[in-house]
């Protein structure tokens, strides 16, 4: 009876040195998805503020082009302008031909970033979503659930780098609007401004 004995004092002990390494184990897995969570909350916001910051760029750019093109369709009523100051011949011909017809900008489509709002990992608070687990069991409910949070969080990364990578190609696509019109612009002024110096001189 006292072998029989011994050997359940072993068996309980032996079961609880297996039940606390798997809590140990637990809680390192659990710490683990933690901290990754923390990590995904942080790339979003900075995805978040990136995102913001290149719409604003494309703003400016999509500006900077308008004022180009409103700049160009002056250079054209200056030129109207000069080519009737030549001669008559000049004015009959901007009479026949009217005014020159302006250009206004296409519309642009701005692409919008989504944010993907993911629940800000635990603080040591009291926040209910992140209790602490109980010593005594294994809780792997903690876990899952940062698990599901970080792959939402992964995919609304995924989702704003595709729609960072749309905008930025659309902001190259209308900077060689920009530098075109801008050629344009210099050239119609170096024209005009030649033009001018020949009647003045004449």
């Amino acid at each position: 009876m006292s072998y029989g004995g011994g050997g359940n004092s072993y068996n309980y002990r032996d079961n609880a040195r297996v039940q606390e390494q798997c809590l140990a184990k637990q809680q390192a897995i659990e710490d683990s998805t933690t901290e990754s969570l923390r990590l995904v909350q942080e790339s979003l916001n900075t995805g978040a503020a990136t995102a913001e910051e290149l719409h604003r760029q494309g703003e400016q750019i999509d500006r900077t082009h308008e004022k180009l093109v409103d700049i160009n369709n002056k250079v054209k009523q200056s030129e109207h302008h000069v080519r009737g100051m030549k001669s008559m011949f000049g004015a009959m011909m901007n009479k026949f031909r009217g005014p020159p017809k302006q250009t206004t900008p296409p519309p642009e489509k701005i692409e919008t970033v989504p944010t993907t709002k993911s629940r800000p990992p635990p603080s040591g608070g009291t926040s209910s979503a992140y209790k602490e687990p109980e010593r005594h069991h294994l809780d792997t409910d903690r876990t899952h659930d940062n698990l599901v949070q970080i792959g939402v969080g992964v995919r609304g990364l995924k989702e704003m780098a595709l729609s960072m990578g749309a905008e930025l190609d659309r902001q190259n696509d209308k900077l060689g609007d920009v530098q075109s019109e801008a050629d344009k612009a210099n050239l119609g002024v170096g024209k005009v401004n030649k033009d001018m110096q020949k009647i003045l001189n004449s």
